[in-house]
This record gives C-alpha cells, structure tokens and sequence, in this order.
C-alpha cells in the first residue's frame, strides 16, 4: 500500500471519527434539549395548576363571603322584622290574657290550671289565695271547698288588688303564682314560643 493510500484511509477514519462523534454531540443536544422541554412544560403545567387552584380558592371565598353577607342581612332583617312583631304582639297578649280572667269560663280554666298545679308542687297545709278583685263569690266558694277537700284545711282567700288577673297561691313560704304578673314574667320563653307559633302558622 502505498504512502497515499494510508494518508487517504487514515483521513477517512478521521472523518468518520468526526462525524461520529458531531452525531454524538447532536444526539446528546437534542436529549438535552428535549428534558429542559419536558421540565419547562412540567413546570409551567405546575404553575398554571397552581394559579388555577389559587383563583378557584379565591373565587370560592369570594362567593363565601357574599353568602355570609346574604345570610347576616336576612337574620337582621328577621331580628327586626321580629322585634317588630313582637312589639305590636306583647300588648295583645297581655289583653288576651285579661279577657280570658274577665270570660267566665276562661276564668274557671284559670283556676283550675293554678289549683292542680298548686295541688302538684306546693306543700299541703294552710294556704292562702290572692285574688284579682271581682272575683265572683260563688267561684271563690268553689275553689274554696275544692282545696279544702283536698287539702283538709280550709284556705284563706284575699282579694289584692295589685293583681290585674288571676290569683297567686302561698303555702308555708311557697308561692305559685298563677296572676297576670306572674304568666308574663319569663317575657323571653314567653316571646320565643310566639315567634315559634307564627313561624309555625307561617308554613304551608
């Protein structure tokens, strides 16, 4: 072989070397070049889900707090619309109630509703009973001989007149009092139980 020839191959191994190797170098750019893609897109797709994420948080509390307003005006507008209401409905109540003591037979349902709670809870003995002015003679003798009969002792009965209606019971330091006075004292419970009943007669 001659000394050309050997030039000539060893400049072919060179090229075919350089050739490799460029082909190597370019294999490797383009793996390089297609991971920082990839990272790139991963991390855009990340940030995007983040930003998603944060708007519908933001959006959610938004809405959140719109109902929280909504609700907070519909409950001041029922505490007034109820104050309101119970205003206009307390005086009713209270005449209703005198009524009832000025009808006979809601003033015969008083009694008894006082004598059998009274029969209940207060201790037997003598007893004494305030009364409204105007109370009938004949139902005071009534009650009177009902409460004796069931207690033995005749009961002292008294008309007070700081009693608009209905009657207050003392036994031995114990008291029920069943008066006006008395029914309208827990103006709380008594309010709460007629804004139920409105509410109640409200529904369909």
């Amino acid at each position: 072989m001659s000394l050309e020839e050997r030039e000539r191959g060893l400049l072919r191994l060179v090229a075919e070397q350089r050739d490799e190797a460029c082909r190597q170098i370019l294999a490797d750019a383009e793996r390089t070049a297609r991971e920082i893609l990839r990272q790139t897109h991963r991390k855009e797709r990340a940030h995007l889900h983040r930003r998603v994420l944060e708007e519908r948080a933001r959006i959610q509390a938004r809405i959140q707090a719109v109902e929280a307003e909504r609700v907070t005006r519909e409950r001041r507008q029922q505490a007034r619309s109820s104050a309101g209401i119970l205003e206009q409905a307390w005086p009713l109540l209270q005449l209703g109630l005198q009524r009832r003591w000025q009808d006979a037979e809601g003033r015969r349902r008083w009694v008894e509703r006082c004598v059998r709670d009274a029969l209940g809870s207060l201790p037997a003995g003598a007893w004494t009973l305030r009364h409204a002015p105007g109370w009938p003679a004949a139902e005071q003798q009534a009650a009177r001989e009902r409460l004796t009969e069931a207690l033995g002792v005749e009961p002292q009965l008294r008309s007070d007149s700081t009693i608009e209606a209905g009657l207050v019971i003392d036994s031995g330091g114990a008291c029920l009092d069943g008066s006006l006075r008395g029914l309208l004292a827990d103006r709380q419970r008594l309010e709460a139980r007629l804004l139920a009943l409105l509410a109640g007669e409200s529904r369909p």
